[in-house]
């Protein structure tokens, strides 16, 4: 494949490069054409490992000619990002370690595996407790604590009164007969 570039008042003609790494002939075409127009034939260069074209010129082009020392070295060298990319992860070591997403799929499937034993559950009601036992639970604890913080802090209304021994315990002072004894005061 002969690549020419025609001049027509004083601008390079594009020329259709295919996408595949240049052949001997072609880079001597490209840099002979470089150095009489300080450009490559069309607007694009091939990559030396895909094929895959990319757009050389203005800024990019000079500041890649400069870091692969002449237009012959950036022709026969040149690497697209994509092939710098592949290169990269095939270089990078890989891990003898496991990731831990690969810990928790293997922890999973053990999981699915297995048979597991449920203990059987007792459904028999609990017994109600007695007189005694009340009175030695409400020594440490209330029974009804919604019946008592409800009601401003006073039992009134908890069916444990009469049993309870609990240090909280008490009456609200504005019962119908506190009220009736505040009344023949005043």
């Amino acid at each position: 494949m002969k690549t020419k570039a025609r001049l027509v008042k004083g601008k390079t003609k594009a020329i259709k490069i295919q996408a595949k790494p240049l052949t001997e002939e072609q880079i001597k075409e490209f840099v002979k054409f470089y150095s009489k127009n300080k450009s490559f034939p069309g607007s694009k260069i091939p990559c030396n490992v895909t094929g895959k074209l990319t757009t050389c010129i203005g800024p990019w082009m000079i500041k890649k000619i400069k870091e692969f020392g002449s237009a012959e070295n950036l022709l026969r060298s040149y690497k697209c990002r994509g092939a710098l990319k592949t290169e990269r992860k095939v270089s990078k070591p890989v891990s003898t370690k496991t990731k831990r997403k690969d810990k928790i799929k293997e922890l999973k499937l053990q999981d699915e595996e297995k048979n597991w034993n449920i203990p059987k559950m007792n459904l028999t009601p609990p017994r109600p407790m007695t007189g005694p036992e009340i009175t030695q639970t409400t020594e440490t604890q209330c029974m009804r604590p919604d019946i008592f913080l409800s009601n401003g802090r006073h039992c009134e209304g908890c069916k444990y009164f009469e049993l309870c021994v609990n240090k909280l315990k008490c009456l609200s002072p504005w019962t119908k007969e506190n009220n009736k004894a505040i009344k023949r005061k005043l």
